[in-house]
């Protein structure tokens, strides 16, 4: 992470292959403030796991709040309030799996900031 974070349409994309997949990796990404970047590590991962699971609605909503930070920063909060509600819905269908806890964390801390964007 010594470039800075991708923002679509304000810098080049990371070159292919050089975010690694993993629910791990995501997290230290999204920490980090590089959101697009943990949409990328965890997108092959959702991909892999079984479709109506818990886990895979978890993984959703991560990516979904990823998106929705992303959105923030690049200034388009209607977008961001749209995708924090989709990520909503992921997570209710992901109550009681493992990493259930860290995504709604965010979730609340992502609904703050929403709140307190209001113009």
């Amino acid at each position: 992470m010594t470039r800075p974070p991708h923002i679509p349409g304000q810098n080049a994309r990371p070159p292919e292959g050089s975010i690694p997949a993993g629910v791990d990796e995501g997290k230290r990404q999204f920490a980090a403030g590089y959101y697009w970047e943990a949409h990328e590590a965890w997108e092959p991962v959702w991909m892999g796991l079984p479709d109506a699971s818990s886990e895979r609605a978890l993984v959703q909503a991560m990516i979904q709040i990823a998106n929705a930070r992303l959105k923030l920063v690049m200034g388009r909060d209607k977008a961001a309030r749209r995708i924090a509600d989709i990520a909503q819905v992921h997570l209710d269908e992901a109550r009681g799996a493992d990493g259930a806890d860290w995504a709604g964390r965010e979730m609340e801390s992502l609904r703050a900031d929403l709140k307190s964007d209001v113009h």
